[in-house]
């Protein structure tokens, strides 16, 4: 994920927000019963995997299998420069559990070629592909292009309207939408809210405005990029914790987290962190990945 990255984050203010004045309504006050929690990475071929995340052996075409034993989800960023196979789809689906869930990202082509509303066609196209995924689809996610101003809300809504998609995600990244007061950006969330759809919370160093803490479903999916293993990824993550056990207890039902880092050779180990310091908090018990040693790191004597 390039998009907000510094090469540096020293003297950045990295607190999470307080909460849109909206969000405790939308979640309702009442913790849910049937809480889905899915945390993962977005990919799972990286070739720092083997010999951390994978046996140190693993062979390229045994990594999906190996990320699904690891994993409960992933954010699919793959299908955003090449959709798959239907063939392919049904080879992963066999080797994961089942309560694996994959988040297929739209492809550019839809999201980010010019006018959505030219793509109406295409996109229905995707959703019939996204059926493939079924029984594992998780929520699929729409990134709007940073040059989508919030003067196209109603190209946004138009396209929503004629596609219609059961389950989806939005990011929003121009500036201008994230104005205080802006009346497009309350339209936007209206209509989510009023189909159950969410919009996502990036939480990167050089963009704190995406930062917006709105939620407009009792679902939320959070993409979070660290910054190589910096002591505030952790304070970051542990803030997090807090925060979603707040909207746990508030009544929120399904949590998608994502964790991105520049080297993704280090996924691994944040995630890990990430799931502990969650379970030890909420009481839940989030399956927490086993990382292998690698030749380079022997025990140590001292």
């Amino acid at each position: 994920m390039e998009f907000g990255r510094l090469k540096s984050v020293e003297g950045i203010d990295l607190t999470l927000p307080r909460d849109h004045p909206g969000t405790e309504k939308v979640l309702g006050g009442k913790r849910a019963d049937n809480l889905r929690v899915y945390i993962g990475a977005p990919v799972w071929s990286d070739e720092g995997f083997p010999g951390t995340l994978y046996p140190p052996k693993a062979r390229a075409k045994d990594f999906v299998k190996y990320y699904g034993r690891q994993y409960n989800s992933i954010e699919l960023n793959a299908t955003h420069y090449r959709n798959p196979e239907p063939e392919a789809i049904k080879r992963w689906l066999a080797v994961v559990p089942e309560d694996f869930r994959f988040c297929p990202k739209v492809h550019q082509e839809i999201s980010h070629a010019g006018s959505l509303t030219h793509m109406i066609p295409q996109m229905k196209s995707l959703m019939l592909l996204w059926e493939t995924f079924k029984p594992k689809l998780g929520l699929p996610f729409l990134q709007l292009p940073p040059q989508l101003h919030h003067q196209r809300a109603d190209e946004l809504l138009t396209f929503l309207d004629a596609v219609m998609p059961d389950n989806l995600a939005i990011e929003i990244r121009h500036e201008g939408w994230f104005e205080p007061g802006n009346e497009a950006m309350r339209q936007v969330c209206n209509y989510m809210y009023r189909n159950r759809y969410c919009l996502v919370i990036t939480d990167v160093a050089g963009r704190r405005d995406v930062m917006h803490m709105r939620l407009t479903s009792r679902k939320v999916f959070i993409r979070f990029q660290a910054n190589d293993l910096h002591p505030s990824d952790y304070i970051r993550m542990d803030a997090w914790v807090e925060r979603l056990a707040q909207w746990l207890e508030q009544g929120l039902e399904e949590l998608y987290f994502f964790v991105h880092n520049p080297d993704k050779s280090l996924i691994p180990e944040l995630s890990v962190y990430f799931i502990k310091a969650f379970n030890r908090r909420t009481g839940l018990q989030i399956p927490v990945p086993r990382l292998y040693k690698t030749e380079a790191e022997p025990d140590k004597l001292f």
